[in-house]
């Protein structure tokens, strides 16, 4: 019998290769999954494997990608309401810490990856990843609170980068997530002046 080969629209094929090497990741873990038990695993060659990803280093970022753009597009819309304060809006994206996370577990294998046993560090490199593309969605938050005469800010840039990475940074380092939430609002409030 001769076997047909089947061909996707490379899109279609380069995601199901990225949910494919999820799983894998999941099972034997990051650091013992290879190119060719990923290739098993969808029941493909190496070779397609490699047209679509050079290496399993770029399906994680691949990966990585994908799940910070949508934990930060999930949570932008909250912020996305002109008829609120910006007090209003910082109150609500750094009140609840949980509501945050929820966007995170809407995609199980992508969960499982990040938030697993052992992946201390890929849940890490995510924060790191999503705070870095929160930062341009909060200098524009900043300057049109600044532009409404509602902040006192001599450098946005600056602020931004505090604002994120100050709460990534508490975040990774903290276990009560109640006592946090309250923390960050206590002390953004001080700081801008609110």
């Amino acid at each position: 019998m001769i076997k047909m080969r089947i061909v996707k629209d490379p899109e279609v094929r380069k995601k199901e290769i990225l949910r494919g090497a999820l799983k894998v990741f999941s099972k034997k873990g990051y650091d013992r999954t290879t190119i060719t038990d990923i290739s098993k695993e969808l029941g493909i060659s190496q070779g397609l494997c490699y047209r679509y990803y050079a290496s399993k280093e770029e399906i994680y970022d691949a990966a990585l990608e994908e799940y910070s753009d949508h934990i930060v597009n999930s949570n932008i819309k909250r912020f996305d309401d002109d008829k609120r304060s910006f007090k209003e809006k910082i109150m609500d994206f750094s009140g609840n810490v949980e509501e945050y996370q929820t966007p995170e577990s809407d995609d199980e294998l992508m969960y499982e990856l990040f938030h697993g046993e052992n992946s201390q560090k890929m849940h890490d490199q995510l924060m790191m990843k999503t705070a870095s593309k929160l930062v341009p969605y909060i200098k524009k938050e900043l300057q049109t609170a600044k532009d409404n005469g509602e902040i006192r800010i001599s450098d946005i840039d600056a602020f931004a980068y505090f604002f994120v990475y100050g709460q990534v940074g508490m975040l990774i380092n903290e276990s009560d997530s109640q006592d946090l939430s309250a923390r960050i609002q206590d002390l953004l409030i001080e700081l801008l002046q609110l």
